[in-house]
This record gives C-alpha cells, sequence and structure tokens, in this order.
C-alpha cells in the first residue's frame, strides 16, 4: 500500500473508531483517537502537498507553520486538548473541539480525498 493510501486508511479507522467509543461514552478514549486522526489527517495533507512525513510532533508543527499555516494554527489550538487527555478527565467540549477542528480542516483543504470527505459528513 502506497504511503498516501496507509495514512488514509489510518485516518478512517481512528475516526471512525472514535465515534464507536463517543457513543459508548468512552470519552477519554475517544479524544485519544480523534487526536490521532486528526495527526493522521495533518501528516496526510503534508505527504500529498510536499510529498514529506514527519518523523514526529516537532517536524510535524515546523512543517505545518512553513508551509500550511491555518492548519497550524488550528492545530496549536487544540494541542493542549491532546496532551491532558492522559491526565485529566476529558468534556464533551473537548471532543466537539476535536471533531469540529477536522471538519474545519478537511472543509477548507482541497488535498483531501473523497473517502475522508465522505467519513467525517456521517
Amino acid at each position: 500500500m502506497d504511503q498516501l493510501k496507509e495514512l488514509e486508511s489510518t485516518f478512517l479507522e481512528e475516526y471512525e473508531s472514535a465515534k464507536i467509543l463517543i457513543g459508548l461514552s468512552k470519552n477519554k478514549s475517544a479524544i485519544i483517537l480523534l487526536s490521532k486522526a486528526l495527526f493522521a489527517l495533518t501528516d496526510y495533507i503534508i505527504f500529498k502537498k510536499y510529498k514529506k512525513l514527519p518523523k514526529n510532533h516537532s517536524e510535524r508543527f515546523r512543517i505545518l507553520k512553513e508551509k500550511e499555516f491555518e492548519v497550524y494554527e488550528k492545530l496549536d489550538k487544540i494541542w493542549d486538548k491532546y496532551t491532558n487527555s492522559y491526565s485529566k478527565p476529558t468534556l464533551n467540549e473537548s471532543i466537539a473541539l476535536l471533531r469540529n477542528t477536522i471538519k474545519e480542516i478537511i472543509e477548507k483543504n482541497e488535498a483531501i480525498s473523497k473517502k475522508i470527505k465522505e467519513s467525517v459528513k456521517k
């Protein structure tokens, strides 16, 4: 499987799994999966546009800040929701914030596949 398809598949699995966990009121796990889906989505954009795959969060943020500033700003604003999910009880607002951020990035980015767009509409 090529890298772009792998990133797409990762996003779809993590996003769909998060939706299932939300339905089961497993909010902490859902937050973690939504965060991972968001990172897979940003890596998908970076790879599709620039043929580069970030090695870690620092590199991801650096690339986004330099080349996709609007996406960088959205990710930067919610970073604490991801890191706090490991140590604090999560709230429904955090889930809504992550889901809305994912939807905004998808809506404003032409590089996103039809499969990803469709999965978020459901």
